[in-house]
């Protein structure tokens, strides 16, 4: 993919450095532009799983494409993308030094009754990352923006969940997501005990992260899951992520 300069979450790091120094940094990204998505597949990198009638599929943007995430008209019906185990994985580790910067830029389509995850979460997941049709986080590790299922809209909230614990909101309502309208959801870990949570590059508050709330020094691979509120048929798409991982200093 193209180095994606934005400031916001990635302020200060060479992002194209990033993608080619491994001693720099661990980046991963993608924008889906060569991407050959079918459902259960595990081509580049990805794992996909979508309960049956759902979809994953490119669709055509100006300029580019995204990644749409279609879910059928049953309730409780999910789609789920993630990096499979082998490909490699995040590590948010308290007082580590160690910063992270993570972005995504997503649209929900229909925004009623419709639960979604991106970000950071244990290997090994699929749609029922979100347990119900309520659009809660199971009890798995998190971090990300999350939206439960709401009656009229979709409020978007930084989030993070150590398992065996509750999830924590860092940010409330980053936005109440707009529909078919992308924004851009971001955070950075200072390699210390703060996540700071950005919204189309914007500041939007910070979070003291803890060993007893958050999960420390645990992998964490990028996601992507939508899960339908009601029967009626949901979609959720991504123009593009990237996730960097500093190995030592930003420039």
């Amino acid at each position: 993919m193209t180095a994606t300069f934005e400031k916001g979450p990635f302020h200060g790091i060479d992002v194209a450095k990033a993608m080619s120094d491994p001693e720099y940094a661990i980046f991963d990204g993608d924008d889906f532009a060569s991407l050959e998505v079918t459902n259960g597949n595990t081509l580049g990198g990805y794992i996909s799983t979508v309960d049956a009638g759902g979809t994953l599929t490119q669709v055509a943007l100006t300029p580019g494409v995204a990644l749409n995430y279609k879910c059928d008209g049953d309730d409780n019906d999910g789609s789920f993308l993630g990096r499979q185990t082998a490909v490699g994985a995040f590590d948010i580790t308290r007082n580590s030094g160690r910063q992270v910067a993570y972005e995504a830029k997503v649209r929900i389509v229909e925004g009623a009754e419709v639960g979604f995850f991106c970000g950071l979460a244990e290997a090994g997941l699929d749609q029922d990352a979100l347990a119900d049709d309520t659009g809660a986080l199971a009890d798995k590790d998190f971090c990300g923006f999350h939206a439960a299922a709401h009656a009229t809209d979709v409020d978007v909230d930084g989030v993070y969940r150590i398992e065996g614990g509750t999830a924590v909101v860092g940010a409330d309502t980053l936005t109440e997501d707009d529909d078919n309208v992308f924004n851009r959801y971001g955070f950075r870990f200072d390699g210390g005990e703060t996540i700071t949570w950005f919204l189309n590059g914007v500041r939007i508050g910070t979070s003291t992260i803890t060993a007893a709330t958050f999960p420390t020094g645990e992998a964490l691979t990028p996601i992507f899951v939508i899960k339908t509120g009601e029967a009626v048929e949901k979609q959720f798409s991504c123009e593009y992520w990237q996730c960097v991982e500093l190995l030592g200093p930003a420039d």
